[in-house]
């Protein structure tokens, strides 16, 4: 599947027509199975209030293109490694390769204490919920043709980028979804390293 590949090099040109696909896309991934709300009081006070468990944060070829450029700033102004790093990671390629990126967050419920998500029946919900709603998404790029993505996100997830794209640290990054519906000559498609190692259906599956 498309799904499984990464992108380096520059993608097609985006258009109003593909920002349309999108949000159809996005919509659908709405329908998701979810078994319990968001925390009202941490997640629903903006005008982000749905009751699902996570958010979509949606950044089209333009925004994109502008946070690469703040990662480069990052690596040469800022003395942390890090960032560095960062610049020399396949992200930096696939930012410029993709079309859209769709920063995906899940909504942890309040811990007792700290700011570590707790391993709570509620947090698991959350983030299977979440990981379905970004499966419907992909499943439905896979049907206009498009290629994806689905990154953990790496250095996407700090808190520097979260306040960059102003997406509150009381969520968590469930993954990064890189996506392109053309792609120019010279862009290469590489598969996911895991793609391959799933081994047959009776490695993970046991008719009782």
């Amino acid at each position: 599947m498309k799904s499984q590949n990464h992108l380096e090099a520059a993608s097609g040109s985006w258009t109003q027509e593909h920002a349309a696909q999108l949000r159809t896309m996005i919509e659908g991934a709405a329908w998701a199975p979810f078994h319990r709300r968001a925390d009202e009081k941490t997640h629903r006070s903006g005008k982000l209030n749905s009751v699902v468990p996570w958010r979509f944060y949606i950044l089209e070829q333009s925004a994109c293109h502008s946070l690469l450029n703040h990662l480069k700033i990052l690596s040469e102004d800022d003395p942390d490694p890090k960032w560095a790093r960062a610049w020399q990671s396949k992200i930096k390629n696939m930012l410029a390769a993709c079309g859209a990126l769709v920063q995906v967050t899940w909504l942890p419920d309040p811990p007792d204490e700290g700011d570590t998500p707790q391993f709570t029946r509620n947090n698991i919900e959350h983030v299977a919920a979440s990981a379905a709603a970004v499966q419907n998404l992909l499943l439905a790029s896979a049907a206009r043709g498009w290629y994806s993505y689905w990154s953990s996100g790496g250095i996407l997830g700090d808190e520097v980028i979260f306040d960059y794209l102003n997406i509150s640290r009381h969520q968590a990054l469930l993954g990064s979804v890189f996506l392109a519906p053309v792609l120019e000559d010279e862009v290469t498609v590489v598969d996911g390293g895991l793609r391959d190692q799933r081994g047959a259906v009776e490695a993970w599956a046991r008719w009782q």
